[in-house]
């Protein structure tokens, strides 16, 4: 399978896998949240969050090791290969020891920060099982560079989906026989060690040479790894205050229900920038094969036609969300969480952008010039905790989203400006390849949101899904033609149809 056709399979079941979960999501939120109330699934949403700055401790190492064991794969240096991932292996153990002590000291502590003490003892059970969770997680680390040197995420993908399976099954029967938080807790725990487990023998299976031994550790590879890792580190610290910081501003000033209300807005937000992701965010370890040969041709060919699809994505995507936003939360969790809407409507505005300009991060990564995105992301992450923590005090939940859209809207701005310098190409001409699509979308959506406004008044699943069925076949008969060349038509044809 040559590698265009090897991406497109990827990407088509990784989207796909992403779209039951997002099915099965829309089913299972309401059910998790009547079971365990607004201020439970509040508390899971919270102690998520904090559960998801352990990755902290990973120090940007997996951009790292992902580059590395990349380019030595694609040259055939295997032994520089099992010496990169045998040394993050040693690396990640020791970390893992370390999230068992900051895991330890956590439920210790807990006391200090739970406000109502019949909730303490719960909570430093889920704690105590997330932490010992991720200290499982982060070994499996080492061999993450493997299925993206081979570009077979369609391999994991099948593994997550039999956990992912097995995940939902155990959720809807015990919480339905009245389990509830700790039984969420160990169902995560299980299955994601089910996943660790696929994950090591499909790496072992892509790549037959991997050898697990003690002699490959090398203290100068070590440096390497952290001499690149130290930004990618310092962009985790600012993705984190970009994008997880909202629930602990709203819990400490408002409450665990209000950051459930937030929330509901958000995860649809996240849904939308995972479906993308999964198609599209996979040009890392492509760019890094071009870069390392020297073909900055095409790596701007690749680049400029990525955009264009993340383009029509976003756009489009993100516009008939917001079309259909309203009518759809309403029906689906109810009128009281009507409030999600503005939430939604406005972190998808910036998402947007986010997403158009992804191919770009990819591109830094794989080039080495992600210094730049580390120090942009921390700004913008800054701000962002300083206008939520203002806001929230005057607009309660859409003030914190307002500090999250903000300072991402403004800081994309910059970052097509430094790619397009760093491989060569003038700004214009990538403002030109997606001029004309966003254009196009734009005008296309406010004919469908003029048209579809009778349709979503009712609030029925059916008449949603005729809008969005509608929209969508016509907006993907014409765009073809608008924002891709008769050859590029004819790739994306292969991709679909394999000859």
């Amino acid at each position: 399978m040559n590698t265009t056709r090897t991406l497109f399979v990827s990407s088509v079941v990784r989207t796909l896998f992403l779209v039951v979960n997002i099915i099965v999501a829309f089913f299972m939120m309401p059910f998790v949240v009547r079971q365990l109330g607004d201020h439970w699934y509040g508390i899971w949403v919270i102690l998520g969050s904090f559960a998801g700055y352990y990755y902290l401790l990973d120090f940007g190492l997996a951009s790292a090791v992902t580059r590395y064991v990349t380019t030595h794969i694609e040259k055939e240096e295997y032994e520089q290969a099992n010496a990169i991932i045998n040394t993050s292996l040693v690396i990640y153990s020791l970390i893992a020891l370390l999230i068992l002590m900051i895991t330890g000291g956590t439920v210790i502590f807990a006391s200090l920060f739970v406000t109502k003490p019949e909730d303490l003892l719960l909570i430093r059970y889920v704690i105590a099982i997330m932490g010992i969770n991720m200290a499982i997680e982060f070994p499996f680390k080492a061999f993450a560079g493997i299925i993206q040197a081979y570009l077979r995420y369609d391999l994991q993908t099948y593994a997550n989906f039999l956990s992912f399976s097995l995940s939902t099954l155990s959720i809807l029967f015990f919480l339905s026989h009245g389990y509830g938080l700790l039984a969420l807790a160990l169902i995560t725990f299980l299955t994601t060690q089910l996943s660790n487990i696929l994950f090591f023998f499909i790496s072992k299976y892509l790549f037959r040479e991997m050898r697990i031994n003690f002699k490959f550790v090398r203290k100068s590879d070590a440096k390497k790894l952290f001499s690149y890792s130290v930004w990618a580190l310092v962009i985790q610290i600012a993705n984190q205050m970009r994008f997880r910081v909202d629930s602990f501003v709203i819990a400490g000033i408002l409450s665990a229900t209000a950051v459930t209300h937030y929330f509901i807005g958000a995860q649809l937000v996240e849904y939308f920038l995972n479906l993308v992701y999964k198609a599209t965010n996979i040009m890392t370890p492509v760019f890094a094969k071009y870069h390392a040969r020297g073909d900055i041709a095409a790596i701007q060919e690749k680049m400029l036609f990525v955009t264009r699809i993340n383009t029509i994505l976003s756009v489009f995507g993100g516009g008939l969300i917001i079309i259909v936003g309203k009518a759809f939360i309403a029906r689906w969790m109810g009128a009281g969480y009507a409030d999600a809407y503005p939430v939604l409507m406005i972190l998808m505005i910036a998402m947007m952008l986010e997403i158009i300009v992804n191919p770009l991060d990819n591109l830094l990564y794989a080039i080495s010039r992600h210094r730049f995105l580390a120090i942009l992301n921390t700004v913008e992450g800054s701000v962002n905790l300083f206008l939520s923590l203002i806001l929230v005090r005057y607009y309660g939940i859409y003030g914190v989203a307002l500090g999250t859209a903000v300072p991402m809207v403004l800081a994309r701005v910059f970052i097509p400006v430094y790619a397009c310098r760093q491989i060569g190409l003038p700004i214009e001409k990538y403002l030109s390849n997606i001029g004309q699509t966003v254009f196009c979308s734009i005008c296309y959506l406010v004919i469908t949101y003029w048209a579809s406004r009778s349709w979503l008044s009712s609030e029925n699943y059916i008449n949603i899904i005729i809008v969005c069925a509608v929209a969508g076949t016509v907006y993907t008969v014409f765009i073809p033609f608008i924002s891709f060349s008769r050859e590029e038509r004819n790739l994306l044809l292969s991709m679909v149809i394999k000859r």
